[in-house]
């Protein structure tokens, strides 16, 4: 992405750009990358024409706009938004049109999603040049959060990254505007820290249904009864089931008490013979197995079918949850 966000700053501009995708930060960069180009080469005012979708906007309009000469001298670029709302007929004039025009000034078009089935779609790709804006995932994901700080002066170690990447997920708005926040809350420290992102990222509701539970039992695991509270409270706060939060610390004290017991057997053969898919879970569950005794691992594991039943007749979901994390970790 920084290559092509290069490109449009310094080499001659294509006649079109199709800008589609998910992820919406990245077409935001797009976006402003091509108003800077705008001002650098004249004046923006003159030279940035932003166009949106309505009923009285029609192919010629946007045809007039790029045949329009430039003022002075400079690039003149026609940003044309939420282009997924224009029909088939719209974007197959304006197909026509730009193959028909020799010369032309620069048309960004930005979609959602793009629906390549369509003629005008392929005729457009034909002429122009696509910009896919895809979701960042896995290390790409970790390397733009480190290259997003190092910009500003800040790190972050791996492990602190990839508790603060399980907390927001992967929006990249969301990304940066929790960065922010903890480059302020920092200060003029050069490191942010696990405890800073504990203390100060918050996790959207729909990704506390995939990530929380789990930073739940590891807070289990590890017997920190204050973490496991709070995280708690943010999973009963965002409606998140209580009787769905109940069987996986349920299997996170079986697989303590797998760890525990497994005697000579290696970690890939005891996960196997729980019908866990893999052995990580039970890796990450060694780390912890001197926290209980075999007692009260038991003991939890009967607290857990006594909540069960107690959530299943109408009790309190958050007394029956709290207090039972507070018998396992206590």
């Amino acid at each position: 992405m920084n290559k092509i966000k290069e490109r449009i700053l310094t080499q001659p501009l294509a006649r079109l750009y199709i800008i589609h995708g998910e992820n919406q930060y990245l077409q935001k960069e797009i976006y402003t990358t091509l108003q800077r180009r705008a001002e650098q080469d004249g004046i923006l005012d003159w030279n940035w024409v932003n166009l949106t979708p309505d009923k009285e906007l029609q192919p010629a309009d946007v045809m007039r706009e790029l045949q329009t000469t430039p003022w002075g001298g400079g690039t003149k670029i026609i940003a044309l938004t939420d282009a997924d709302v224009l029909d088939a007929e719209f974007l197959n004039k304006l197909a026509d049109g730009l193959a028909k025009a020799t010369e032309t000034n620069c048309l960004a078009l930005f979609f959602n999603k793009l629906d390549r089935r369509l003629k005008a779609v392929k005729g457009l790709l034909k002429l122009g040049v696509e910009v896919e804006c895809l979701g960042i995932k896995g290390e790409n994901l970790v390397r733009w959060v480190l290259d997003y700080l190092r910009l500003r002066d800040k790190k972050m170690p791996q492990p602190a990254v990839q508790k603060f990447l399980a907390k927001v997920g992967t929006d990249l708005n969301l990304i940066a505007n929790e960065l922010d926040k903890l480059i302020l809350y920092t200060g003029d420290e050069a490191t942010i820290t696990e405890d800073d992102v504990f203390a100060v990222t918050s996790t959207p509701p729909d990704q506390l249904e995939h990530g929380g539970i789990f930073d739940l039992t590891d807070a289990v695991s590890a017997r920190d009864v204050d973490q496991a509270l709070t995280i708690l409270t943010q999973l009963l706060d965002a409606k998140e089931p209580p009787l769905r939060i109940l069987p996986l610390i349920e299997r996170q004290l079986r697989l303590l008490l797998a760890a525990k017991t497994r005697g000579r057997m290696s970690i890939s053969a005891a996960a196997q013979a729980m019908g866990e898919n893999s052995d990580y879970a039970l890796k990450q569950a060694e780390k912890y197995k001197n926290k209980f005794t075999l007692e009260e691992l038991y003991s939890g594991l009967q607290q857990i079918v006594a909540a069960d039943n107690e959530l299943k007749f109408g009790a309190d979901p958050y007394q029956t949850m709290e207090q039972l994390i507070i018998n396992i970790c206590l």
